[in-house]
């Protein structure tokens, strides 16, 4: 339960041997390249970045074939959803059966005949697009009963086509009165226009051209042979005949989706194949031989070792030492028991410890996990946690990182049940069940509770420094970083309940000594690293008052009582407008039930929501606060991260 131990490599190998020696190391796995390219020592040496190779370029344009044929065979897929989709699950392989089920795979002439059929489909499409724009065109001209191409022929008579807004239309039609030779004909209308037809002889053709001219008029070219209905009856046939094969090319990808999961499998194959490849980036290089550097987990030496003789036949120099431990460049990687790891993407999400720290993990995992329980506290709550999470366990076939959040709220059902118990909530208080807390009336004992938790929470958090300091030999820091705030906020509280409380009075005698040596200690030591006398009495005397500090972590503290009430009160609340509601008959019976089921489910989401982010905090900025840094670097797997498969 700790930070994995690392061992730092150097290997320097024949450049002639990089690709079959990349491939073995991505089989092996657990390899953390260093990157070279900024060490100056040793390209004052006459080293060489290594550039990129040109099949780099040959990679992505496979990857890029891979994934057009993905994301087309996606859209026609018959997926699973739901329940379903979760028990199936996504294929487990090991990285060798995912090289060996890609290198039997031949993609290409699947991909050749997507791309035909999509290329076809692409031209239907167009051209489909194409008709409905003319036949939207000739939609608004359906009322012309003639055929388009004998108005185009006319000859002693100007044809005028085109729309007046609606607005402009009874000054037009006044404006057009006075003419003796000229047609006017209102073929349709929709919400801005009016679509006009209209013949004047030619000596009246310049006279209404102005009045159009006036009145905003936007003339329309028309083409056809016959008239717009029939136009737009042959478009229809034209569509529909376009439909039809769109549907048959449609259906042969359907039939080319069973391809699918061949893709996912090459496209894992090529991203780590890519991977490969580029990881050569990291390494510096001879004419000849290459310079490589990184971290591998030191139980693993003797493994990664064998790997490297079997591979280059001892034609190598290999050196390995146990990384050091102040070095911050170190990459961390985690190792827990199967309770602590499903915590470990709490302390990921703050940030990983450095290689000199401890990994907070298993010691946040019960707090956690207690304060959890005690912000939900609804042992119906907690049952449902509970079955949801063991069917979805038993059932479903999961990735590892799926496996540890649905196992994280697992363990959290547990405490959520024992605190709903212990406040006797079940659903709220629908199962009458009497607990050995009331909240509703024994509030003030939560409350104290409460912080009584969080005094001892942020206690064994300084107890964890303390720890780290001894380990480091670090002794006198341990005093005065942690054993002096202990007696000053020990022996403060313990003073002030002496005050307020009938405690006995031999508390007050104790505590304020220990308070008063407390609180000089860290005058005299807060500031032992400033240069001068005053600097160092200022600091002190800052330090201590970070003491007020305290009060605001302690109090935070409260929110266990408050979440806690807070959702079992919501949940009475729903019980009791159900209990209204069954008293008004079979109705008022069926919308209860709705009501109980809708607003739990809510209060359930509502209450894990709460608990989650306000557990989070407690531990990131009070906890956390104590005694942990972070800001390791993540420890890089030397495989690519699966997107369709479970990587084994």
């Amino acid at each position: 339960m700790a930070i994995v131990k690392m061992s730092k490599f150097s290997l320097f190998a024949f450049d002639s041997d990089r690709e079959r020696l990349l491939h073995e190391l991505q089989k092996f796995g657990y390899v953390h390249f260093d990157s070279l390219d900024d060490n100056e020592e040793l390209l004052n040496e006459g080293l060489q970045t290594v550039t990129v190779p040109e099949s780099i370029g040959e990679i992505d344009e496979e990857i890029s074939k891979v994934k057009y044929a993905i994301e087309l065979l996606s859209k026609y897929e018959e997926k699973e959803t739901g329940i379903k989709a979760m028990i199936k699950g996504k294929e487990s392989l090991s990285f060798e059966e995912l090289e060996e089920k890609a290198l039997k795979i031949d993609y290409l002439p699947v991909y050749n005949e997507l791309r035909q059929l999509a290329s076809e489909l692409d031209k239907i499409n167009s051209k489909i697009k194409d008709l409905e724009t003319l036949k939207d065109e000739y939609s608004n001209w359906k009322g012309l009963n003639y055929p388009i191409v004998e108005i185009n022929r006319l000859k002693n008579v100007k044809v005028f086509l085109g729309t007046i807004p609606k607005k402009m239309w009874e000054n037009f039609e006044r404006d057009a009165l006075n003419l003796s030779y000229t047609y006017i004909e209102a073929i349709s209308e929709d919400k801005d226009n009016v679509y006009l037809f209209a013949m004047s002889l030619l000596d009246e053709a310049d006279a209404f051209n102005e009045i159009l001219r006036s009145n905003s008029y936007s003339s329309i070219k028309l083409e056809g042979q016959k008239t717009p209905r029939e136009e737009i009856e042959y478009l229809n046939e034209e569509l529909s005949s376009l439909n039809a094969k769109t549907e048959e090319i449609t259906g042969k990808v359907k039939v080319l989706s069973k391809n699918l999961p061949e893709f996912q499998i090459i496209y894992e194959y090529l991203m780590n194949k890519k991977l490969r490849v580029m990881a050569a980036e990291n390494f510096l290089k001879t004419d000849k031989v290459d310079v490589i550097s990184g971290y591998i987990p030191s139980d693993m030496k003797e493994d990664f070792e064998n790997t490297i003789r079997k591979t280059l036949n001892d034609v190598y120099y290999l050196e390995i030492k146990e990384a050091e431990k102040d070095d911050p460049n170190v990459p961390i990687l985690l190792k827990n028991n199967k309770f602590a790891e499903t915590f470990e993407s709490l302390t990921s999400m703050y940030a990983l410890p450095l290689y000199n720290e401890i990994d907070p993990t298993p010691l946040l995992a019960p707090f956690y996990l207690a304060f959890f329980g005690m912000m939900v506290a609804d042992a119906g709550y907690g049952i449902l946690m509970l079955i949801g999470t063991l069917i979805a366990l038993k059932v479903a076939n999961l990735s590892e990182s799926q496996k540890k959040f649905i196992k994280f709220f697992y363990y959290l059902s547990y405490s959520t049940i024992i605190w709903g118990v212990i406040y006797g909530s079940y659903f709220g208080g629908i199962i009458p069940i009497k607990g050995l807390i009331d909240p509703a009336n024994q509030y003030q004992q939560i409350l104290i509770g409460s912080m009584a938790f969080g005094l001892i929470h942020l206690f064994f958090g300084l107890g964890i420094k303390a720890y780290m300091n001894i380990r480091d030999k670090k002794y006198f820091d341990a005093i005065s970083d942690v054993g002096f705030w202990y007696m000053a906020v020990g022996g403060s509280i313990a003073f002030l309940i002496s005050k307020v409380t009938a405690a006995p009075p031999i508390l007050q005698k104790v505590s304020l000594p220990i308070m008063v040596i407390g609180m000089v200690g860290i005058v005299l030591t807060g500031g032992r690293d400033a240069k001068t006398i005053f600097g160092k009495a200022v600091s002190g005397l800052y330090s201590l008052y970070g003491i007020s500090s305290w009060v605001g972590d302690i109090v935070s503290y409260s929110r266990l009582m408050a979440l806690g009430l807070a959702g079992g009160f919501i949940a009475s609340s729903i019980n009791m407008m159900m209990d209204m509601l069954f008293a008004k008959g079979v109705v008022g019976i069926i919308a209860g039930v709705v009501v109980f089921i809708v607003g739990q489910l809510f209060n359930i989401f509502l209450s894990l929501l709460g608990a989650y982010v306000h557990t989070l905090r407690l531990t990131y900025v009070e906890f956390f606060g104590k005694f942990y840094n972070g800001g390791g670097r993540y420890f890089k797997i030397f495989r690519s991260k699966p997107k369709y498969i479970n990587l084994k």
